[in-house]
Parts: C-alpha cells; sequence; structure tokens
C-alpha cells in the first residue's frame, strides 16, 4: 500500500525555539493513525504544516502525490477539523455547508444531495434551518464533521474532534470516524483522549519535544518500550517522561 502522507526532516522554529525538530511521517492510504504528545510537544504545528497551512522551515511534504506547493490539489484531497472550529453563529447549517460547498465549487443539485447526505450522517437534519448559534456542543462538532467531509475528502484531519462532549456525544463522533475509515477514508486523528485512539487507531506516532519519539501498534510500543502489560496511558507517561 503506498504512502498518501509523507513527511521527510520537517522542522520549523519560532523566534529560534524549534517546535519541530527533523520529523518524519509514513501513513498509508486508509490508515487510522494516531498522533499524540503533551501540550507544546509540536503536535499543531505539525498538523498545519501537514496540511498546507504553515511552510516548514525545512523538509518535504507529499501529499496522495501531490507537493505541498500545490495547495488546490491538496485542498480538494484533504478535510480538516481543527481544534478551533470557526463557526458562523448567525447561519444555518444549510448556510454553512452551502458557504463551503460554493468554495469547492460544488453547485446546483450536487450541492443538494450532497449538503443532505451530509446533514443526514451527523443527524443534524432536523436542525438544518436552525441557526448554528443555538446548536449544543455536539452538535457543533457533527457539523464540523460535515463540513470537513464537502468535498468528499481522501484524508481526514481532525484535532481533538470530541473534546469537551458527553459520552453519547463522544461515541456519536467515533461511530461516524469508523464508518468513514471502513470506507477507505484515511484519518490522521490527534487527541489527548488516549483510550479513544487506542480504541480507534491502526497505528500511533507520539511526538515529544519536536521530535518523533515512538511510531507503531499499541503492541508494537509495548515492545519497544518493554511495557508489554500497560496500556497506552503507561506507555505515553513513559516515553514522555522519559524524553524532557
Amino acid at each position: 500500500m503506498p504512502d498518501i502522507i509523507s513527511a521527510e526532516n520537517l522542522k520549523k522554529s519560532y523566534g529560534g525555539n524549534i517546535a519541530v525538530d527533523k520529523l518524519n511521517l509514513h501513513i498509508k492510504k486508509g490508515e487510522f493513525f494516531g498522533f499524540l504528545g503533551p501540550n507544546g510537544a509540536g503536535k499543531t504545528t505539525t498538523i498545519r504544516m501537514i496540511t498546507g497551512i504553515l511552510k516548514p522551515d525545512y523538509g518535504t511534504i507529499m501529499i496522495d502525490g501531490h507537493a505541498s506547493s500545490e495547495k488546490q490539489k491538496i485542498a480538494q484531497t484533504i478535510g480538516v477539523i481543527p481544534e478551533s472550529r470557526g463557526f458562523y453563529d448567525w447561519m444555518t447549517a444549510i448556510e454553512y455547508l452551502g458557504f463551503f460547498a460554493d468554495l469547492y465549487g460544488i453547485t446546483g443539485k450536487e450541492k443538494e444531495k450532497r449538503i443532505a447526505s451530509l446533514l443526514s450522517e451527523v443527524d443534524l437534519t432536523k436542525r438544518k434551518h436552525s441557526r448554528i448559534g443555538t446548536y449544543s456542543r455536539g452538535m457543533r462538532q457533527r457539523l464540523g464533521l460535515a463540513r470537513a467531509l464537502i468535498n468528499n475528502p481522501q484524508i481526514l484531519f481532525l484535532d481533538e474532534p470530541t473534546l469537551g462532549l458527553d459520552p453519547q456525544g463522544q461515541e456519536d463522533i467515533q461511530s461516524l470516524l469508523k464508518k468513514l475509515n471502513a470506507k477507505g477514508v484515511t484519518v490522521f486523528l490527534s487527541s489527548h483522549l488516549l483510550n479513544e485512539v487506542a480504541n480507534l487507531c491502526s497505528r500511533i506516532g507520539i511526538i515529544n519535544n519536536g521530535k518523533l519519539v515512538a511510531e507503531g501498534t499499541v503492541s508494537e510500543l509495548q515492545e519497544k518500550t518493554k511495557l508489554k502489560d500497560k496500556n497506552l496511558t503507561d506507555i505515553f507517561l513513559h516515553l514522555t517522561r522519559n524524553n524532557q
């Protein structure tokens, strides 16, 4: 299976402080990849570089065979749910998704069909004419997922998609992500909810102080750290505390 995401020797500094240091990532098409790290470890900077929001100081990025300079082609390939959702509270769900459909050049019957399908998929059909300002946090999270899927992306990037949700809300989002991955969508998930990552992700990368300190399945991480009877939380703490 070819790499759909390839990042080589990524480096990014802010004012002399190194945020990401010679980081390499290779993610296969169809993977559900978990990306973990403490606050300030470089997770968000890495995601912003891979998705084209930030330009690395050094290194190369390829997304589905496209170089990072091919921004328009990459934008058509990926969907992004950032930690800051950027909703417009005065819009209805239909207006909001319609706005993003227009940005991708999706018009006419195809636009109507896709919006209706996505609202149904995230269980917001009954509230499609309600203003976003009246939505609960969970409803906003589901709408954010619909927005990220408006262009039918091959790769979905998520930064804390279930943060602050109640158990039912978390389960709803996780179920949707599993279905998308089962359909072939590559999922790149960054989260502090380690049980969520362990349950969803086929492979995990752990970053600390800008460096990738470990990568593999949970079983492989247990083997590498010699913590065979421990869970992902124990492995994460061991790796990040020992690499300060």
